[in-house]
């Protein structure tokens, strides 16, 4: 267990036309944590685990200005009044290490959220523009399966027993609470940004005599929230696809 205390003063100097404008928020968050593993044997361990952590908005997200993102074709106006989300963090894992370079895991997970930072689209002309914004609070729930088997119980020398198979896949259950600053939109939805689920899934050879390392990755999440919408703009969703990455690399004696 421990403690982490931070002061953190974020502070934006600027010009609107000839008047100095500077926004200033200095915060001091107590940050503690307490994690507890218990080995049932050599090849089996529980954890439990609490957190705080902090999500600080960006220097362009608090600049009271309005800039033009030329990426999304969109307005996008920061927020001097955003302030630093503060996340309590609760994990639960069980974890079983068949072999050597082996794992496999079932995890449960739980988040709340006090002034997350959302993407919104707020009603300010027919022009559709974007802001950062806190919402009043939110959470998050769900389970992850984590695997990784390796190929030498199956193949002892040769290529194959050089070849390594990752499975991480999360589900994941968000709600946000807009409280009384819910005009013109839902007051309970998913958190902007998070996907219901997401699964990657890797291939993997390694040969530490040749030198020879490569990775072939399979990812996909579900549909999420790009922007928050309401009534007059509705909320634009980024859909899910798959995606597949292969990286190959070489290491040298010298």
């Amino acid at each position: 267990g421990g403690v982490r205390i931070e002061h953190n003063i974020l502070e934006v100097n600027g010009f609107s036309g000839i008047t100095k404008l500077k926004i200033q928020q200095p915060i001091t968050s107590v940050l503690p944590s307490f994690n507890v593993s218990y080995n049932l044997n050599e090849k089996n361990i529980m954890r439990i685990a609490y957190s705080r952590t902090v999500n600080r908005p960006e220097f362009r997200e608090i600049a009271p200005f309005l800039f033009y993102n030329f990426q999304e074709d969109t307005e996008v106006e920061g927020n001097k009044d955003l302030t630093t989300a503060t996340i309590d963090n609760i994990d639960a894992r069980y974890e079983i290490y068949p072999n050597k370079g082996e794992t496999i895991s079932f995890g449960g997970f739980y988040k709340k959220f006090k002034n997350p930072i959302e993407y919104i689209l707020p009603v300010v002309s027919q022009q559709r523009r974007m802001k950062y914004n806190n919402s009043e609070s939110a959470m998050i729930y769900g389970a992850e399966l984590e695997l990784r088997k390796s190929f030498k119980e199956f193949f002892k020398i040769g290529f194959f027993s050089d070849l390594s198979v990752n499975l991480n896949a999360s589900y994941i259950i968000s709600e946000v609470d807009l409280g009384a600053a819910a005009s013109a939109q839902q007051r309970k939805r998913d958190l902007q940004g998070q996907s219901p689920y997401v699964i990657n899934l890797a291939l993997g050879y390694d040969n530490k005599e040749n030198g020879w390392n490569a990775n072939l990755v399979f990812n996909r999440f579900g549909d999420r929230i790009f922007a928050v919408g309401g009534d007059i703009f509705p909320t634009i969703y980024e859909l899910s696809r798959n995606q597949l990455d292969l990286a190959i690399s070489k290491s040298f004696n010298k």
